[in-house]
């Protein structure tokens, strides 16, 4: 074998036998960590702010207050709701009376408040003109509110003097009545054996609302 040969030889056999690299990992080097990420919580629902009803008495008138007003009180009495009837004329030296009761037939409680306009026809239909004025009696003339239930009864009366009723003159034939501020006119079935002598002209007498048929 020459030298060349035996040169190269121990060469190879140099390389093949130096020690492998070290690829073991650096004790001092951190690991490597995953990065966290931090949430944010997601926000509840939240109930909203609770709202009490205003109060009935804000606002409340401190003046004098009728006793008998209902304290939420009902909207006034209208003619689908009352059902209507007249007493016959009662007649004392020239002066006349009769009163008028109304029924609640409705399932709504209402009210009553001031006092009624009454209204007279003649047998051609024609509107009489009637002065306005009330009785002279302190216990039935002032105005009270009168609370209506279902099936409750509340009254008037009406005066009047039959002086202006001669022969040959125009008399009531028919009568409607306003019951309350805010009502519309209902028709007062009026007793064809008692004639209501008021003619054009006769002034009519109203009382305030009682409760009760009598």
């Amino acid at each position: 074998m020459s030298a060349a040969t035996l040169a190269l030889t121990f060469v190879l056999v140099a390389g093949c036998a130096s020690p492998p690299p070290d690829t073991s990992l650096d004790a001092s080097r951190p690991p490597a960590t995953t990065a966290q990420t931090e949430q944010t919580p997601t926000a509840l629902p939240t109930e909203p702010p609770l709202v009490l009803p205003p109060s009935r008495t804000a606002g409340a008138s401190t003046g004098p207050v009728d006793p008998a007003a209902p304290l939420f009180p009902d909207g006034p009495c209208q003619p689908s709701q009352l059902d209507v009837s007249a007493s016959p004329v009662d007649p004392a030296l020239g002066y006349r009376q009769m009163r008028v009761r109304v029924t609640n037939s409705s399932r709504v409680p209402c009210v009553l408040t001031g006092y009624a306009v009454v209204s007279a026809r003649g047998p051609s239909g024609t509107v009489f003109a009637n002065p306005r004025g009330r009785l002279h009696d302190a216990e039935t003339s002032s105005a009270q509110t009168v609370p209506l239930d279902p099936g409750d009864v509340a009254h008037l009366d009406l005066g009047w003097r039959g002086d202006l009723a001669a022969a040959g003159v125009e008399q009531t034939a028919s009568m409607t009545i306003v019951v309350s501020d805010g009502s519309s006119p209902a028709a007062v079935p009026l007793d064809p054996t008692s004639p209501v002598d008021i003619v054009d002209g006769t002034e009519i007498r109203v009382g305030g609302w009682r409760p009760g048929a009598d």
